[in-house]
């Protein structure tokens, strides 16, 4: 009898063990130094298109032609964008991406953009 229970402890001690050494082995190995991921680049476009304006959706955004697709201006000047918006005109805006269909504008028909002022 002793020979069965001395194997029986023999192999609880073993199972014991692997149990604990398993764990060592399974430990996630050390990070490395994390590198800081770079800052997105923003996208620059050039949008042939209308200004409208909408409340609804925020105020002016633009109605683009080229590419097809309806872009929300951020940086809103209602004194120059007005302008754009009662002639009616299609024109040729610069610009860059901020998340998505949300633009920044650089310039419009060429000429300097500047944000409006804050009330």
């Amino acid at each position: 009898m002793k020979p069965k229970r001395l194997a029986a402890i023999a192999l609880a001690v073993g199972f014991a063990l692997a149990g604990l050494g398993g764990n060592a082995l399974a430990q996630a190995p050390k990070a490395a130094a994390k590198q800081p991921t770079p800052a997105a680049t923003p996208l620059k476009l050039t949008i042939t298109g209308k200004i409208v304006k909408d409340e609804s959706m925020g105020g002016y955004y633009i109605q683009g032609q080229k590419p097809p697709e309806v872009f929300r201006i951020l940086n809103q000047n209602p004194k120059v964008l007005e302008n754009y918006v009662k002639s009616g005109k299609s024109v040729n805006i610069e610009a860059r991406s901020e998340m998505g269909d949300n633009l920044v504008i650089d310039k419009i028909e060429g000429k300097k953009y500047q944000e409006g002022k804050a009330k």
